[in-house]
């Protein structure tokens, strides 16, 4: 039931399992990776953009040139003979065979212009549009206007260095490399905290399971050495010893009979953890809580039961039977773990589209030390001060109870208090 597996642990076939550290170490590294391919797509996007934008742009420079003379596009001005062409201008005018006869630069510097066959000239010409030429220009071919050119006037190719284009591409990757080292190591820390926080969850987890096990086995184990030693009285043969026997039948049926709960409160909560769906209805809490009420009444007169329920609507879309095991528990638990004549009151509200149900005493209270375990499972106090308990005396009670009001998409809470236990469910509204 509690799906125990068997097997030779030593099998060579089974795999190992994965310690949490390995597990955190992948973690880190699939973060990271996904980073890096995230961040490469992106530089590799934004730079191809501008590019592209930049090209747009030198090209819509080019075209300003289209058709206009040769002499109002050079514009000689200064003394020392210098076009007012845009620095990153170049005008070539080659001849027939591609032989450059004249050149007006707007800046000395330019890088030199590729040579071009006199069939590559004529292919661009006849294309007329800018073109990339040996990656370095932007180059428009045109023919001379006016009267037909001569052998030194044959093509006039208009270009625009790249040279400022490719800078600033090569800024903006410099730029998204160092916001890159930013984020990656922004990332690394916290996907190495991920890492490590999933690595704790998870050997906390197996910590968890192991106490369950163990608080499980320890407390399945004791009804039965119970009806082991009860057993052993049973076979006892001699007739003075028919009371003793019927004594000890009359035991063994009773540690079954817990024993059989304790299974049903398990088999419960693992349901629960499993998400198992609910038998969902429409639920008057008012109603319900009457009945948990009555019953308490009826079974424990020596136990004050006070229900206070406030005007309105109390309606939820639940489970009823486990709803009414909520109430019952959160009765049962106090009227275990307070001296006789406490008395316990149930009130029923409507709190922000949320119903409130709310189990309060007057006895003790519940240590310290218990609060923040009081709803883990197998937790127990001693005496009559404390919390934890529920109908079996299992130390399942409250774990049920939190366990069934997360199901309904609700929390269950200890509020602080000045005497006594005040246990707080809040469950949504239903219609």
């Amino acid at each position: 039931m509690l799906g125990l597996t068997t097997g030779n642990p030593r099998d060579p076939h089974r795999a190992p399992p994965r310690p949490p550290v390995a597990a955190g170490s992948r973690a880190v590294a699939l973060w990271l990776a996904a980073t890096l391919v995230t961040l490469g797509t992106v530089a590799a996007l934004s730079a191809q953009a501008l590019g592209h934008h930049l090209v747009l742009r030198t090209d819509e420079e080019i075209e300003k040139y289209r058709g206009v003379q040769l002499s109002e596009a050079v514009g000689v001005t200064g003394p020392n003979g210098r076009s007012a062409l845009d620095r990153s201008c170049l005008i070539l005018v080659l001849d027939r065979t591609g032989r450059v006869t004249e050149r007006y630069a707007g800046a000395p510097g330019l890088p030199s212009f590729p040579a071009l066959a006199p069939a590559r000239l004529a292919a661009l010409a006849a294309r007329g549009h800018p073109v990339g030429i040996g990656g370095t220009y932007r180059a428009l071919v045109v023919r001379p206007r006016g009267p037909a050119p001569d052998r030194d006037r044959a093509y006039v190719v208009i270009a625009r260095s790249m040279a400022d284009a490719h800078q600033a591409v090569t800024r903006l990757l410099r730029a998204e490399a160092a916001a890159s080292l930013v984020l990656l190591a922004a990332v690394a820390g916290g996907a190495r905290w991920l890492g490590g926080r999933a690595a704790r969850q998870r050997l906390d987890s197996e910590r968890r399971l192991r106490e369950f096990l163990a608080a499980a086995g320890h407390e399945l184990r004791n009804p039965l050495t119970t009806i082991s030693g009860y057993a052993q009285l049973a076979r006892v043969g001699h007739p003075s010893s028919e009371r003793m026997r019927e004594e000890a039948f009359g035991r063994m049926s009773t540690e079954v009979e817990r024993m059989t709960s304790l299974i049903d409160e398990l088999v419960l909560l693992s349901e629960l953890d499993l998400g198992r769906s609910l038998q969902v209805r429409c639920v008057d809490l008012a109603e319900l809580c009457r009945a948990a009420v009555t019953a308490a009444r009826d079974c424990h007169p020596d136990r004050p039961v006070r229900l206070l329920v406030a005007p309105g609507e109390h309606t939820v879309a639940g489970d009823p039977l486990r709803l009414h095991q909520v109430v019952a528990n959160l009765l049962a638990n106090a009227r275990t773990h307070t001296p006789p004549g406490t008395t316990t009151t149930l009130g029923l509200g409507t709190e922000d589209d949320h119903r409130v149900i709310e189990v309060t005493d007057d006895g003790p209270g519940v240590p310290d030390a218990l609060r923040a375990r009081i709803f883990d499972r197998f937790v127990r106090g001693e005496g009559a001060s404390a919390g934890g308990g529920g109908s079996t005396g299992s130390g399942l009670g409250l774990s049920i109870v939190a366990a069934i009001a997360a199901a309904h998409g609700g929390t269950v809470t200890l509020e602080p208090s000045a005497r006594g236990a005040w246990f707080r469910v809040r469950l949504p509204a239903g219609p």
